[in-house]
């Protein structure tokens, strides 16, 4: 009896709670959990691993009571050997916040610590992978969650308030999943930390949320790719557009939302290939080569690009913002430096003059600054290959114009372009955006331009030059040119942006009502 009861306190506490007239008896049930258990009675920092662990799930997987499929692990140190399966409708928790135990991966084995069945949960738990993290290795991940197919998706996951660190590859895997949800109480409770590729990847993963995670420290020195969060979908070049599109779907819906976003210096902190339907607000995004980005799919032997985003909504992201630094007490770096903000590209055809566009994007209300950019090209905000997109109501580098806080301006700067519309834009929006500063080399640049042709809003991309600019709107832009703060009731020290440079393919006129 004591030792039924030593194995039930330490991984199982299934509640047993009386079932109907006509189910086993709570006895019945005790003495089945007795007879499985009896033979690998465990205690913290014994060997945890499928040969036994699988066992207790399998007993909670199998209750028919909704209740007794809820596994409380207590406090302790837990080592996996080979990859845990949480069965469908089972749920593994930690006792609390304040006592979770430590799941870690035995040195060199590079598999998934855990996988997920549809309506499993994990909670109150950390995984740790052991590892250095110096190479990336796609197979070693915290959590997968794979289906068989897109019409054989994993659903109605849930993994709320853990921590996930030391892995080569992926914090959280999906694929092929639809309503998976990775939510933290608060940013601080749901970490993921050192990951060698993406802290949180999904490839053909729909309805999939993302709240509240701090995720930082991605990416392997040298490599070329690293994704704090990507949803996006396989491409292969041998496969037609329908076949592709029904193998590897394009990842669809999103909520990408109050998320801490931190130190990537090698490639992106959210971005999303060939999605649709995603919203991407109120993150912070701290440290990052490259911000928030919606973009196609790049085709290799310079191809072009294919499969352009949709209504993707991009607002009230914070990026570098020195009041985040403060409160969540992150040093700037120098391996840290942002070169591009917010990018939008739809598809570029390299043997077409027109495009496939990005259509329904919005960027809207976002705060940027300190953009390194290190091409012309590039900026805080830059949009390509859309149309009918708004650009709305940001703030660009309005740090470095306060004079009470001159420290900016030794360590806050947006290089080239505030607003950058390169090629191929129809019937954009770009109202109410407020920018500061912007330089190239030791000069201020003006604070929005078109960087190439097309961009004129015709219907047909008309192959002539000052054309009409057809349902083109660049209205009430601001730039401070003087330093000197905004004041309620007016703008005292801004101007309206009129003058645009590298109008190469656009002569806007009858949109602005000054």
């Amino acid at each position: 009896m004591k030792k039924m009861m030593f194995v039930l306190l330490f991984l199982l506490a299934i509640t047993i709670l009386p079932g109907k007239p006509h189910a086993a008896s709570q006895m019945q049930i005790m003495n089945e959990l007795t007879k499985q258990t009896e033979s690998f009675a465990l205690t913290n920092d014994a060997a945890v691993n499928s040969s036994n662990f699988g066992e207790i799930l399998k007993i909670a997987n199998s209750n028919k009571v909704a209740a007794n499929k809820i596994i409380t692990v207590p406090k302790g140190n837990f080592p996996i050997k080979d990859t845990v399966q949480i069965p469908a409708g089972v749920t593994l928790k930690g006792q609390s916040q304040a006592m979770m135990p430590l799941f870690y991966m035995v040195p060199n084995r590079l598999v998934a610590m855990m996988t997920m069945a549809s309506g499993a949960r994990v909670e109150n738990v950390i995984l740790d992978g052991k590892n250095p993290v110096k190479t990336v290795s796609q197979n070693h991940n915290g959590i997968s969650i794979k289906g068989t197919s897109p019409a054989n998706r994993i659903q109605n996951v849930v993994i709320r308030n853990i921590q996930i660190r030391n892995f080569a590859g992926n914090g959280i895997y999906l694929k092929y999943t639809n309503n998976i949800s990775i939510t933290g109480a608060m940013p601080t409770q749901m970490t993921i930390d050192r990951i060698g590729y993406a802290g949180i990847a999904g490839y053909s993963a729909n309805n999939t949320t993302i709240r509240s995670n701090r995720i930082q420290n991605i990416g392997v020195p040298d490599e070329k790719l690293a994704y704090n969060i990507a949803l996006t979908s396989l491409y292969n070049e041998k496969l037609g557009p329908a076949t592709q599109n029904t193998i590897n779907p394009a990842s669809n819906g999103a909520k990408i939302e109050d998320n801490l976003i931190l130190n990537n210096a090698v490639w992106e902190g959210i971005d999303t290939h060939h999605g649709s339907n995603m919203m991407i607000q109120r993150n912070v995004v701290l440290n990052v080569k490259n911000a928030i980005l919606a973009i196609s799919i790049t085709l290799s032997n310079n191809q072009g690009t294919v499969s352009p985003p949709k209504n993707i909504t991009i607002q009230f992201n914070r990026i570098n913002n020195q009041a985040d630094y403060t409160r969540l007490k992150i040093a700037k770096l120098p391996q840290y430096k942002t070169v591009r903000g917010i990018v939008i590209a739809g598809a570029k055809l390299t043997r077409n003059r027109d495009a496939v566009y990005a259509t329904g994007i919005k960027v809207i209300g976002n705060h940027i600054e300190n953009v390194q950019a290190t091409s012309s090209n590039n900026g805080a905000i830059t949009i390509q290959e859309t149309q009918g997109a708004q650009v709305t109501s940001n703030q660009i580098q309005l740090e470095y114009t306060n004079p009470n806080e001159k420290i900016y301006s030794k360590i806050s700067k947006t290089n080239n372009n505030a607003i950058a519309i390169i090629r191929n834009n129809k019937q954009f929006q770009v109202k109410y955006n407020l920018i500061g500063k912007v330089y190239t080399g030791n000069r201020t640049t003006v604070a929005i331009s078109f960087r190439g042709p097309q961009n004129n809003g015709e219907p047909n991309n008309a192959k002539t030059q000052n054309v009409t600019a057809n349902k083109v709107v660049f209205y009430r832009n601001y730039q401070n040119i003087t330093l000197q703060n905004i004041k309620s009731g007016g703008k005292i020290g801004w101007l309206l942006v009129k003058t645009i440079s590298d109008n190469n393919g656009i002569h806007v006129r009858k949109t602005n009502k000054y």
